[in-house]
């Protein structure tokens, strides 16, 4: 693939437009680059190649990167929103591969996670090897103008609802770009870490506040892990997050006592 990763993708409703928007990605188009910004640019796992153009495929490894895909619950809706791939490299090869898109088209990152549960590749992720600050996952999905949800890393948003990115982690600093283009566009935002980073919930929700930010809580306490949980149950538990309140700062102080 090499620099054919960088070039124009847009996102399209349909498959065929999806199809030939991918096409333009893979051939180097920049006709819509400024030259005066500051792009972070990744080169996409060599062979990479879109999942959902293999749901019949009879080659072993990638059969099984779709049937894990669907084990995992995710949605052929999610398949396409997503992206999302698969690599006959050797280095990639049995992952479900995770890419993300800028505002662009362009591919800024990337995660890839071996499906097989031992293994002697020596890692379980693979991830892009750039500076996550600067980085919104796929921005060219979000809409800056309605409630946006966050999550910790990439495998959650396969459970999410659609105008959703994620953390790369667990931490939201004011200089994140993530954090700057929340505050900037006055969005709304749900807050959905794992269970073991409730805490966290709380400290990232308080920072927006002081932005006037409105910040709802998903109470994933006793729960699987996001990743972990269906869609149906996410949608669940979205429907009843809770707006969170300065109060809750003190409440959190208390409990952690």
């Amino acid at each position: 693939m090499g620099d054919s990763s960088k070039s124009l993708f847009k996102s399209r409703s349909s498959a065929n437009a999806f199809n030939m928007d991918i096409g333009k990605m893979l051939n180097n188009d920049f006709s819509s680059l400024d030259e005066d910004d500051e792009e972070i640019l990744v080169d996409i796992p060599e062979g990479f190649k879109l999942l959902a153009n293999a749901f019949n495929s009879n080659i072993p490894n990638i059969r099984d990167v779709f049937k894990y895909a669907i084990k995992r619950g995710v949605s052929k809706h999610k398949i396409w929103l997503l992206r999302l791939g698969y690599s006959n490299n050797n280095e990639f090869s049995r992952c479900l591969i995770i890419p993300s898109f800028d505002i662009k088209g362009n591919i800024n990152y990337y995660t890839a996670r071996k499906i097989d549960v031992d293994t002697n590749c020596g890692y379980k992720y693979k991830n892009a090897n750039v500076p996550k600050k600067n980085i919104i996952f796929n921005e060219l999905n979000i809409d800056w103008n309605i409630p946006l949800t966050l999550v910790e890393g990439p495998l959650d948003l396969l459970k999410t609802n659609d105008n959703a990115t994620c953390l790369l982690g667990s931490s939201l600093t004011e200089d994140m770009s993530l954090f700057q283009n929340i505050v900037k566009n006055k969005t709304e935002v749900n807050l959905a870490l794992d269970e073991d980073a409730y805490y966290k919930s709380i400290k990232i929700a308080s920072l927006l506040a002081n932005y006037d930010i409105k910040v709802n809580i998903l109470d994933t306490r006793g729960n699987y892990d996001v990743g972990d949980m269906t869609h149906e149950y996410f949608i669940e538990i979205l429907d009843n997050a809770k707006e969170f309140k300065t109060e809750d700062v003190l409440i959190n102080k208390i409990k952690q006592l």
